[in-house]
């Protein structure tokens, strides 16, 4: 979807757009905000994470520029995620980066990243977890924009499945996923992309000679009775939770506050 440029200005959704918005993640399992960041803050992002992932910087992951308000309090998928996950939605810090090499030849096997709550169900229940994605580079099909099948997070006659996490051996999706069309996440660097995280997808082969580079950040449903409290989560310094809005302090609740900083 191409946003407004009031929208990105003003960085929330208008309400058609929004309504819109949820229609493709309800209907497809996600849903590409392009151009929602400007390409000098992908760059600064990029250099920043590319050199942590090279090992060339050994910045702390909770500072500058890696903890930036636009990147973890991202407006526009807030909104979304609001209304597909419920307002007391949480996520936790450090966040992650996916990042395919330059000339990476492999393609990866079909996966959902998490399975339905309860597979047994005929039907699929609502999103308990999305992903939003900003890819800090052109998403293309020459550098491996990830290959996603639209709706398959309605699947649930999944039992041919492997487990998520088991992401090494070919599982029964791979001949399942030859009868339903799929599509390529092409994007500008700077766009959101939020995902249900039931959706089927791989990471493709990079053939040119730079580093795909994008951030994940993982948002959940919150469910009373499983006492997230009881999962560590890093502290926050004081320097980074002052950065933070009231909204971003109620999504990252538990991530504990550290007195004493970064020093």
């Amino acid at each position: 979807m191409r946003l407004a440029q009031g929208e990105i200005e003003r960085q929330r959704l208008d309400d058609d757009t929004l309504a819109e918005a949820l229609r493709q993640v309800r209907d497809a399992g996600y849903v590409i905000l392009e151009r929602t960041m400007d390409r000098a803050w992908c760059e600064t992002m990029r250099a920043a994470w590319d050199g942590h992932i090279e090992g060339r910087f050994a910045g702390d992951l909770l500072s500058m520029p890696y903890i930036d308000p636009l990147a973890i309090e991202n407006p526009w998928a807030v909104q979304i995620l609001d209304a597909t996950l419920g307002e007391d939605f949480f996520a936790k810090l450090p966040y992650h980066c996916n990042s395919t090499a330059p000339d990476w030849p492999d393609t990866q096997v079909i996966h959902r990243d998490q399975l339905h709550l309860f597979p047994d169900l005929p039907l699929a229940l609502p999103p308990h977890m999305m992903v939003v994605h900003i890819p800090l580079v052109d998403f293309t099909d020459e550098n491996g924009s990830t290959e996603l099948w639209p709706g398959t997070h309605l699947v649930t006659d999944v039992g041919a499945e492997i487990d998520p996490h088991d992401v090494g051996r070919a599982g029964g999706l791979e001949m399942r996923a030859e009868s339903i069309p799929s599509v390529r996440a092409n994007m500008p660097a700077g766009s959101t992309l939020v995902r249900d995280m039931r959706v089927w997808h791989r990471a493709m082969p990079n053939r040119t000679d730079q580093r795909r580079t994008m951030l994940s950040l993982v948002y959940h449903r919150y469910f009373p009775t499983l006492g997230y409290q009881s999962k560590a989560a890093d502290p926050l310094p004081d320097e980074v939770v002052e950065r933070l809005s009231e909204r971003a302090r109620q999504i990252f609740r538990f991530n504990k506050r550290e007195a004493h900083g970064l020093g």
